[in-house]
């Protein structure tokens, strides 16, 4: 298959692949600068020591209650552009489209229902899936993209997206534009979470503000009403007090007995997703520094360098009834079980992609098994210039998360946290030997500057997937101006 690939790095150039197989079209995003973990086609430098996790106290906060054991429930986790791997106490499964009542691979958000099903967004529609029964709700026209997806006792669903949140009840969708959710100079079209309390209330968080739905009315608080400061938001989790918790950019706040209490989060970026453990903790992730956890008087900030995650780059996080917390990276699902931290990749475990979107994880989650040891493969293919002539001596690289339009290190693929690289021989070929299961983004140097494979509308890293033991051969690589 021929597919047209576009410029992405500082050369205007074209990368067109004439390829063994067709790869699955995904997006991509611009990723920020992470610590190397392993080169393995070149001698490796010594290791740098640990860091160590940056604690910083602060006031006593009223923290909520311990949760206790739920029992055994099913763990899923959304995948780019792959669909959904479940893990009960059969093992790990991935669903698709090609292999499962899945209607699309692209998924966009998940949770947990009151009766331990998994409810997941996906680009049509909404589907709830027990570990073996699927049932499928058509989407509404009121979202075009959801940012999170929950459910109630009595079945109703709600979806936080793009200009409001809508409302799945009796069979009907509803959608409650942003306007409702804020005014004046903090009104915005950015809501993140929607998330029903047991007490009958809905909270929703937008960029500027937190509202509540209660009997049909919507109760804003924003600077003025509930708020003195300008506050930037992103995250919004219930304890098991039924209180929320909202983080915004310099901070978590949380709401008891009518009023909205701020605890400062010093030195720490604005989190992306925030969830409280069974001790009562809250967790925080972010997307550039990893996970911070606030246990009521100090701050504590768990990152690659200080050998806890795989990445910084943390896209969901969960926690489960017996105490653990999974946090799904870019380059693999970290589980921390007491003081054990564990990843879990396509190379040791039966998950469908390194790169996780979100987690749900139902009462005390699964039994985990046993980390297995995978073959490595190889990738092989040829570079060439637009008259067709072999470009030899060009370093071509393949790293775990997508690239965006620049980089910051001293070339694409240098500073993500795993990557390889070879040259091209005499005849433009090259080979990359040794390389973990996985998918892999690819970028050759063009003499004055890069190219990557891109998908085939030029949106985005293409991916290829290199499967335990084979040798892929991903054809062709032409560099057209």
């Amino acid at each position: 298959m021929k597919s047209k690939l576009f410029p992405v790095f500082l050369a205007a150039l074209v990368l067109l692949l004439a390829s063994l197989a067709c790869q699955a079209l995904e997006g991509g995003s611009a990723s920020g600068p992470t610590p190397i973990v392993e080169v393995v086609i070149e001698p490796e430098s010594p290791a740098a020591a640990p860091e160590t996790p940056r604690e910083t106290p602060v006031v006593e906060a009223a923290m909520p209650e311990p949760i206790a054991s739920k029992g055994p429930g099913l763990a899923c986790l959304g995948l780019r552009s792959a669909g959904i791997t479940c893990l009960d106490e059969n093992g790990w499964k991935t669903y698709t489209r090609a292999n499962s009542d899945l209607p699309s691979d692209f998924v966009q958000a998940g949770g947990v229902c009151p009766d331990g099903r998994i409810v997941i967004a996906h680009t049509s529609g909404v589907s709830l899936f027990d570990g073996a029964n699927w049932q499928h709700i058509a989407k509404s026209d009121g979202y075009s993209s959801a940012n999170s997806i929950s459910c109630t006792d009595d079945g109703t669903l709600w979806v936080a997206h793009f200009r409001g949140v809508s409302r799945y009840l009796g069979g009907n969708w509803e959608t409650f534009s942003a306007e409702l959710l804020a005014s004046g100079e903090y009104a915005n079209e950015l809501v993140y979470n929607a998330i029903p309390s047991p007490d009958g209330r809905v909270w929703v968080v937008t960029s500027r503000s937190v509202a509540a739905f209660e009997n049909d009315e919507w109760t804003v608080y924003q600077p003025g009403n509930g708020f003195d400061d300008n506050l930037f938001f992103n995250a919004l989790v219930l304890d098991s007090l039924e209180r929320p918790w909202a983080g915004y950019s310099t901070g978590v706040a949380y709401f008891e007995g009518g009023v909205w209490k701020q605890i400062r989060k010093p030195d720490f970026n604005s989190p992306k997703m925030m969830v409280l453990d069974a001790n009562g903790r809250v967790w925080l992730g972010d997307t550039s520094s990893g996970l911070t956890l606030f246990d009521g008087s100090v701050w504590t900030n768990y990152t690659a360098g200080s050998n806890h995650l795989p990445t910084d780059r943390v896209n969901a996080l969960a926690a489960d009834s017996q105490g653990r917390i999974w946090a799904g990276t870019s380059y693999g699902l970290v589980v921390l079980d007491g003081s054990t931290w564990q990843t879990y990749r396509m190379e040791n475990s039966d998950i469908g992609d390194n790169f996780i979107e979100f987690i749900a994880v139902a009462n005390d989650g699964p039994v985990i098994p046993g980390l297995v040891e995978k073959e490595t493969g190889t990738l092989t293919g040829k570079l060439e210039d637009a008259s067709n002539k072999p470009l030899a001596g060009m370093r071509v690289e393949i790293c775990v998360e997508p690239l965006g339009s620049q980089f910051s290190g001293d070339t694409p693929c240098s500073e993500q946290p795993f990557f390889l690289f070879t040259e091209t021989d005499a005849n433009g070929v090259f080979t990359i030997e040794n390389i973990p299961t996985g998918y892999y983004v690819l970028v050759a140097q063009t003499g004055d500057g890069w190219a990557q494979l891109t998908t085939q509308f030029g949106i985005g890293s293409e991916r290829s997937l290199i499967p335990p033991g084979e040798a892929y051969d991903i054809g062709t690589l032409t560099l057209e101006e």
